[in-house]
């Protein structure tokens, strides 16, 4: 037995065991985890700063510091919420989440073709995955495939895709359009958030007026006819959850490349704004510039 595979097992079983503590636990253990992130110096902080300063340019330095612990406290409870997601036992998923705009994502796949199910990264979008996909097997309605980067820790990658199976029933690279094609075809919705930074096949399309690289796979899906439903999980208390299931976006196939990325953003934004410390700051979103913009974590 490798070091590498009982260190991978060791970390999978503390994982396991902090995913089966009292949600309320979970929690307070994930802020716990987040004054870490904010208090000791790391990159992930640096990079949060630096986008909340250039997202919120209108804010005060006082607010922007509120903001950054804030969002700290909200990535640390995010670790704990993704641990309840891949290894929690059911029961720990009932009751927790509201769920509005159902009707949205019925309209669109009840003449039996699935969708793809937009949204952005929020701290809890992997733990709102399994709630709504509780919820879809309940009523029997076809659960949400799921897009995912494999994780370059072959060991680890090969625990979160046994747990993430139990779940969504079946995972997409994210490069594998044929794939998520033919789960839209089968009826099944695709959980799919492109608000990452891309280094190819993209538009700069302003996020918080701000260019950002942003991929036209979405568009590309839609002019493809596949209908494009947006959903969007946010914490609303100490262990509740709202999901909401928004309108399908039916002019997106119409636009311009440019148009239907700057569309989409918008609606991010628009999101985002409500509970702005629950988004994924950390990530290096603005990374990829046009020419004229410099690269803004050097």
């Amino acid at each position: 037995m490798s070091f590498n595979k009982t260190k991978t097992d060791l970390q999978v079983a503390l994982a396991k065991w902090l995913a089966r503590r009292r949600l309320a636990t979970q929690m307070r253990m994930g802020r716990v985890l987040g004054r870490l992130f904010y208090y000791l110096p790391n990159s992930r902080k640096r990079i949060a700063r630096t986008n909340i300063g250039i997202c919120f340019p209108q804010l005060t330095t006082q607010q922007a510091k509120s903001l950054l612990k804030a969002n700290m406290l909200s990535t640390g409870q995010g670790v704990m919420e993704m641990l309840a997601a891949l290894w929690a036992e059911d029961d720990q998923v009932v009751d927790h989440f509201e769920v509005v705009g159902l009707e949205h994502l019925n309209q669109a796949i009840k003449i039996g073709q699935g969708c793809l199910l937009l949204s952005c990264h929020t701290t809890s979008i992997e733990w709102g995955i399994r709630g709504l996909n509780q919820l879809l097997k309940a009523q029997q309605i076809p659960v949400g495939h799921m897009l995912a980067r494999q994780h370059n820790n072959k060991l680890l990658e090969a625990h979160l895709e046994a747990a993430r199976l139990s779940f969504v029933e079946k995972l997409i690279d994210k490069k594998n359009i044929r794939s998520l094609l033919a789960s839209v075809k089968s009826g099944h919705p695709v959980y799919y958030a492109p608000d990452q930074n891309f280094s190819y096949q993209v538009e700069f399309a302003p996020f918080f007026d701000r260019p950002a690289a942003t991929t036209i796979g979405t568009y590309k899906l839609a002019k493809k006819g596949v209908k494009v439903i947006p959903w969007f999980c946010f914490r609303t208390g100490p262990c509740q959850w709202r999901v909401e299931v928004l309108p399908e976006m039916k002019q997106l196939s119409e636009l311009s490349e440019i148009d239907a990325t700057t569309t989409i953003n918008q609606l991010f934004e628009t999101q985002i704004k409500q509970y702005p410390e629950q988004y994924l700051w950390v990530h290096r979103r603005f990374k990829n510039q046009p020419e004229g913009f410099e690269n803004p974590y050097h």
